[in-house]
């Protein structure tokens, strides 16, 4: 349990608060916990004061907890990076600490880099959302490191993807691509608003993520991971992925008295 800030613009008075009634809520849970040998991880609180972060942190790092949650959502990205560290480096390094709010790639390799070690993964869920199949790769499995602006995701809604006959990643071994199913039939049930389609994209996007949290271990292991770091970020494109599903337009059956076409379309070729 957490006393969750969320004004950006919260006083000092109201973090404070916040980081004192977290703490008073965790010694309270923690006898509790602790009778039915419940494992626990300890959120750790501070909003945007660095002094009241780091005091939480030490405050926290006191109790007998298994690891800490590290709250980053609705932070801007300005001075965010300063703010974690005035959370971990006030933790132990021998128990695991857990961000939410970094998400994508850009943001789970700084986490690293800044201490954190267990990211949310819903980089995933958004990316299926929009239509788009993660195809970014890390350290040794980016074998091609001479080009540079590459996308990190497909945009399966594009109407390039309707003759598109490769498997979303040939390196991927997800359901999807090991069956396989092309992009173009997923490009198909995208537009024809079938559940299948992000049941696959689902699939293959946890495996892409789950593949590059693999590949960081590796990288760390190897001693090569700001090497690494400077080529994913030279290699690929890091705007905003667009929503393919904004721009698109159903087809009209005339026929129907104007009503969206949604199961039965033609392919025109």
């Amino acid at each position: 349990m957490s006393d969750l800030v969320t004004d950006i613009e919260a006083k000092n008075k109201r973090i404070r608060r916040s980081v004192d009634r977290t703490l008073r809520w965790l010694d309270d849970n923690l006898a509790k916990a602790q009778a039915v040998n419940v494992p626990v991880f300890a959120h750790v609180m501070g909003h945007t004061d660095l002094e009241e972060r780091a005091r939480s942190a030490t405050e926290t790092a006191q109790r007998d907890v298994q690891g800490f949650i590290i709250n980053l959502l609705g932070l801007e990205q300005e001075d965010l990076w300063n703010r974690v560290r005035a959370s971990t480096d006030n933790l132990p390094k021998d128990k695991p600490r857990v961000a939410y709010g970094l998400s994508t790639p850009e943001n789970i390799l700084e986490g690293v880099k800044n201490g954190i070690d267990l990211f949310d993964g819903s980089y995933a869920y958004k990316a299926t959302e929009k239509g788009r199949a993660i195809i970014f790769k890390f350290g040794d499995a980016l074998a091609d490191q001479t080009k540079s602006d590459q996308p990190k995701t497909l945009d399966l809604w594009s109407v390039d993807m309707a003759h598109a006959f490769d498997r979303l990643d040939k390196t991927c071994g997800c359901h999807a691509c090991t069956r396989p199913h092309t992009r173009a039939y997923i490009h198909h049930l995208l537009n024809a608003h079938e559940m299948l389609a992000p049941i696959l994209l689902m699939s293959h996007n946890i495996y892409q993520l789950d593949q590059f949290m693999a590949s960081i271990r590796k990288s760390i292991e190897h001693n090569t991971f700001e090497k690494d770091v400077e080529m994913f970020m030279k290699y690929y494109s890091h705007g905003s992925e667009t929503d393919g599903k904004k721009n698109h337009v159903d087809e009209v059956d005339n026929e129907s008295l104007g009503v969206p076409l949604k199961k039965k379309r033609t392919l025109l070729l």
